[in-house]
């Protein structure tokens, strides 16, 4: 385990937000609150986060049928997940697209590129996280 601690350290940039919107979404989580969750550091969040998944829905079928993990993540966020709290509707996705400055405003063309993508970019940052963090993914595969 490394000690990162990325809300403290990627506040700058869009990548640094999009790590902390994640981070917090798992501190704000359903799950993380019912079981009175505190979490010392950003690699408990994301063990959390992970462990979760590997238990809920990381089973010998859905490897089958995705043998991608992002794209096994980006499933299983779609599902939403009470160990992530995220934006689910277009109208709260695009409004993250341009708090993040990615979208420009609501009609903008992206903004339907940007929510066909939001769960595979939330997974490709959950595994971003993992890495920044120490945390040794290759068990999930």
């Amino acid at each position: 385990m490394k000690a990162l601690n990325i809300t403290e350290k990627a506040r700058n940039g869009r990548n640094g937000s999009q790590f902390v919107y994640i981070l917090d979404g798992i501190d704000e989580s359903s799950s993380a609150t019912d079981q009175g969750k505190t979490f010392a550091n950003d690699f408990e969040r994301i063990a959390f986060f992970l462990d979760t998944f590997d238990s809920e829905y990381n089973n010998a079928y859905n490897k089958r049928i995705c043998p991608n993990l992002q794209a096994r993540i980006a499933d299983y966020l779609r599902g939403l997940p009470s160990c992530l709290s995220c934006a689910f509707t277009y109208y709260d996705i695009i409004g993250q697209g341009i708090a993040w400055g990615i979208l420009s405003g609501r009609d903008d063309k992206k903004a339907d590129k940007f929510c066909e993508n939001w769960f595979v970019v939330l997974a490709a940052r959950v595994l971003q996280i993992a890495d920044k963090v120490g945390y040794n993914y290759t068990k999930l595969y």
